[in-house]
């Protein structure tokens, strides 16, 4: 159970520095149009997409195996 937490934990970080470089390189893009948020708003954004990033890496990594 040890190694699934750890498997987890760097799976989530994994996603976090992805959503990370991805909103570093979408935020230099000039075409994209972004709807002013609040700080809170922005937080919560970047939590579903790890959440959503993390449900969609984990459910491909298990039907691999």
């Amino acid at each position: 159970m040890r190694e699934k937490t750890r498997e987890n934990l760097s799976l989530l970080l994994f996603l976090f520095v992805v959503a990370v470089v991805l909103w570093f390189i979408l935020s230099r893009m000039r075409f994209l149009v972004f709807i002013p948020v609040s700080l809170g708003g922005f937080i919560l954004f970047v939590i579903v997409v790890i959440v959503v990033l993390y449900l969609v890496l984990q459910y491909l990594l298990e039907r691999s195996w």
